[in-house]
């Protein structure tokens, strides 16, 4: 069930709250373990998780905001989160900033990663002819540095419909981002009957990929193929060359800030090219123009997959077209979202997992929004800042006996 801002608004007084179960949420991050020693430990990692959460759900950037806008709920919310109850004080009790920075800092980052990316991905469902489709892509994090002063980078898995990022991994020290599929898409499943395809760019047109992906993981791939691979680029563009010739077998025209794009789409099987499970080869053709009708710029992107040509496949010249595209939705839904409504570059985040564990925090935030039906992150993290009950709402998975996504 989606909701809109004004279904959301309906849920603002404590009544409704009341019959958000945030239950799921609160056991998924019980499986993440407390490396604290049980001595001295006075707030609960769940607490301390869902508290953060709720937290950059309403706009916080780093520990301070966190600690500060925790410590701003209400005492009915607190109760949700599981906080305690202090009878000396009479209220119940909030992790501190040094808390919070601790925790943050020391806990499994990968873990949690593992952990949030398998729930997120247990409520949101493929496309309707049943096709999940994930973009895969790294994103460095300029405010952060590794412990080899080394720029920090992550590496996710994001489905293209929804935006809600199920999979994210550091890049180690010392190596790229194209050693890190395997252990990226390890964590994602397929439901039954679900086919799953993964969209990538050009680094990663790599023949190991093609292998795990449909060899091991049953998966089919969209590849890029530019200058990183001259033979297979060559075999590709002789392949494709004729069809170019001809009329596209789709073709998409959009009009909008004082220019035309057109997308003329060709595909063809992939006959006597050397690549592991490769079934069809295609070319994108992006024009430019103005209002005139003059063209500014033309550009060829030259794709592979393992899928099929034939019409109603996947990877028909209008299901292509739409895998291409909406892969660097990876780029407005997942990396600029965090940047601007979080501003995540600007986080000075270097001691231990901090950098990892705050972004897995604004995955799970962005996701559980858009799950939630809403696609304005900034406006919606706005609203709850205004009042924190709100979250409620959204990281819940059942209202009154309703389920939110």
């Amino acid at each position: 069930m989606s909701l809109s801002h004004e279904e959301l608004r309906a849920a603002d007084s404590v009544g409704d709250t009341d019959g958000c179960d945030i239950s799921s949420l609160l056991e998924m991050l019980g499986c993440v373990t407390d490396r604290r020693s049980r001595r001295g430990r006075v707030h609960g990692l769940v607490l301390v998780l869902a508290a953060s959460l709720v937290a950059v759900l309403g706009g916080a950037s780093n520990f301070r905001q966190i600690a500060d806008q925790v410590a701003d709920f209400p005492r009915s919310l607190l109760r949700r989160l599981g906080a305690r109850w202090c009878y000396f004080r009479g209220e119940f009790r909030w992790p501190s900033e040094k808390t919070i920075r601790l925790v943050l800092t020391n806990i499994d980052a990968g873990q949690l990663d593992a952990a949030a990316g398998a729930w997120l991905r247990r409520h949101a469902k493929p496309e309707a002819d049943g096709t999940l489709a994930v973009a895969i892509d790294g994103k460095v994090l300029r405010g952060a540095w590794t412990d080899d002063n080394e720029q920090f980078t992550l590496f996710s898995a994001m489905i293209h419909e929804r935006g809600v990022t199920i999979a994210q991994v550091q890049v180690p020290a010392g190596t790229n981002e194209i050693t890190q599929v395997k252990a990226l898409l390890d964590t994602v499943s397929a439901h039954a009957g679900e086919r799953v395809v993964v969209t990538m760019d050009a680094a990663h047109t790599q023949r190991d990929t093609a292998e795990y992906l449909v060899a091991e993981r049953g998966f089919t791939y969209v590849m890029t193929v530019k200058g990183n691979q001259p033979t297979l680029l060559e075999s590709v563009f002789a392949t494709c060359l004729p069809l170019v010739k001809t009329e596209p077998h789709h073709m998409v025209e959009e009009r909008g800030h004082g220019r035309v794009n057109r997308w003329s789409t060709w595909v063809t099987e992939a006959n006597g090219i050397d690549f592991p499970y490769l079934r069809t080869a295609g070319c994108i053709r992006r024009e430019t123009f103005n209002l005139a009708e003059e063209r500014i710029s033309k550009e060829y992107a030259w794709i592979i997959t393992g899928s099929p040509a034939d019409e109603g496949g996947i990877t028909c010249a209008e299901h292509l077209h739409e895998l291409v595209r909406k892969h660097w939705g990876i780029e407005n839904k997942s990396h600029y979202v965090r940047d601007t409504t979080w501003r995540e570059d600007a986080h000075q985040a270097y001691i231990g997992s901090g950098p990892q564990t705050m972004a897995t925090l604004r995955n799970i935030a962005a996701g559980l929004i858009r799950l939630s039906g809403v696609d304005a992150i900034k406006r919606t993290t706005e609203w709850i800042s205004r009042n924190p009950l709100r979250a409620l709402a959204i990281i819940a998975t059942h209202r009154n006996g309703d389920h939110l996504t």
